[in-house]
């Protein structure tokens, strides 16, 4: 049965039953450390879960999580496949502590849907909150702005 929702002029139209049944090799849960971190976030935020919920979306199962840090906070952005449409512009807006947008844009990562869907993309600055010492394999070395560009220009 399909539902509508609406965002600042743009109606969302979704069908929770066959969304929640989504479940492939695709959008099963990450066990890296910066997923794990995004989901415990995540589930926290009771608020946020109870959203997503309403369009059946369970958030540990996102098609994609891209997370980057130098240190924390880790910033984070998860894809999250919904079948139906967008009827009218993609709509983003900032409620319980995240930016929160829904897109029809292609994306770059492998999935397996057909048909017609949309994203709900989840993103934010999380604090590494595990516990176990966070993995921080690039960028230790940390250079200020002005060093950058003098290297550039080798001033």
């Amino acid at each position: 049965m399909l539902k509508t929702i609406k965002f600042n002029g743009t109606e969302v139209v979704y069908d929770k039953e066959k969304t929640e049944k989504h479940l492939t090799e695709y959008n099963q849960s990450c066990d890296c450390q910066d997923c794990r971190n995004f989901y415990e976030n995540i589930k926290r935020n009771t608020e946020l879960t109870t959203f997503l919920e309403q369009f059946g979306v369970h958030y540990k199962y996102s098609e994609e999580i891209f997370s980057w840090t130098i240190e924390t906070p880790i910033h984070s952005e998860a894809y999250y496949g919904v079948y139906g449409v967008i009827d009218g512009e993609d709509v983003s807006f900032e409620k319980f502590g995240v930016k929160i947008s829904f897109t029809s844009q292609p994306v770059v990562f492998n999935h397996d849907r057909c048909g017609d869907y949309f994203w709900i993309v989840i993103e934010a600055d999380f604090p590494y909150i595990l516990d176990e010492p966070q993995e921080i394999e690039a960028f230790l070395r940390k250079e200020s702005l002005i060093d950058k560009i003098k290297a550039i220009f080798k001033l």
